[in-house]
C-alpha cells in the first residue's frame, strides 16, 4: 500500500460537505445538507483547504464553483464514498 501523506487523509465527513458544496453551490445548502451549520461548515472546508494547500472552490456571486484542484478531489471523493458504502453494504 502506497503511504499517503497524513494532511490529505480526510474524514467522510469532509469528503460528504465539499461534495454537498458542488452539488449545491452554496455553503449554507451544503452545510443544512450535511445537518451542520454554516460556520461549522465553513471551519470544516477551510482545514480540508488548509490540508490540500489549495482552495477547492471558487466564491463567485453566482455561487462556488470548483476549481481545478477542487473538481480532481471532488471525483476522488465521490469515487471514496462510493467504496465506503459498499464495504458497509459487503459487511451487512
Amino acid at each position: 500500500m502506497q503511504n499517503t501523506p497524513s494532511r490529505l487523509m480526510l474524514k467522510p465527513a469532509q469528503l460528504r460537505l465539499v461534495l454537498a458544496i458542488a452539488d449545491h453551490g452554496q455553503l449554507q445548502l451544503a452545510a443544512e445538507t450535511c445537518a451542520m451549520t454554516q460556520p461549522a461548515a465553513s471551519r470544516m472546508l477551510a482545514e480540508v483547504e488548509r490540508r490540500i494547500g489549495a482552495p477547492l472552490f471558487t466564491r463567485t456571486p453566482k455561487g462556488m464553483e470548483p476549481t481545478e484542484i477542487g473538481a480532481t478531489m471532488l471525483r476522488r471523493a465521490a469515487i471514496a464514498l462510493r467504496e465506503l458504502e459498499s464495504m458497509g453494504s459487503d459487511i451487512e
